[in-house]
């Protein structure tokens, strides 16, 4: 019997929550958590390659449209937050002087499928400096997707780098903040501490403003 669209959804999600209730289960049991640790990880920051592999693997993803938000959490964990915003910043100017380029002047299929995007309609209806800065500030911004469209419309090259470095800097550093706020700290007290609060807070008005934002591009 063939299940409908429906009950297809259903069984990927039980499958999918029985996956990662193993997942867990295996790593609780094999100890690796005691073994990570943030001195741990902060001597792989020690290596000087570390963050030139960050830069690189940004770029290389946001060449591709590709996610690279990850790194916005894997970098605090490796450097302190002023080093750590430093390295995402300048991974997250090669990735979109590279994206840009791709899309305007090597183009293809790849590049094209996100001339249909709400995303590109928006920015094309709404390019001044102001909304760069928006769409780069706000959680889960689909940052490579916006360097492609910005390059398919031959939006002004120096106004939206400088729009997306003022806005990537502010959420890189609220990030690396509320993570080296919170990462190590052995009770809820010394994890909540005010610089954790503050920029927790502000991300947290940042995702509402930026959901507004989002149902404006649908509409």
């Amino acid at each position: 019997m063939e299940l409908s669209t429906s009950q297809q959804k259903k069984v990927q999600s039980i499958v999918a929550i029985g996956l990662a209730s193993i997942l867990l289960v295996a790593f609780l049991e094999s100890g690796i958590r005691e073994e990570v640790s943030l001195e741990n990880l902060r001597s792989l920051g020690e290596n000087p390659w570390t963050p030139v592999l960050i830069v690189a693997a940004m770029t290389g993803a946001w060449a591709f449209a590709l996610p690279a938000s990850v790194f916005f959490f894997i970098t605090p964990l490796l450097f302190p937050a002023i080093e750590a915003t430093v390295i995402i910043c300048v991974g997250s100017a090669f990735g979109t002087a590279m994206g840009y380029v791709v899309a305007r002047f090597v183009g293809g299929p790849w590049v094209e499928r996100i001339r249909g995007y709400r995303v590109t309609s928006f920015l094309e209806r709404h390019s001044s400096f102001a909304n760069f800065f928006a769409i780069r500030v706000f959680p889960s911004s689909p940052h490579g997707w916006i360097n492609y469209a910005a390059g398919l419309l031959a939006l002004p090259f120096w106004k939206f780098l400088t729009a997306t470095m003022l806005g990537v800097s502010i959420k890189a550093f609220l990030y690396s903040t509320a993570i080296e706020g919170s990462v190590g700290a052995s009770s809820i007290s010394e994890a909540l501490n005010w610089q954790t609060v503050t920029a927790l807070s502000t991300l947290g008005i940042l995702a509402v403003v930026g959901h507004i934002v989002r149902r404006k591009w649908r509409g």
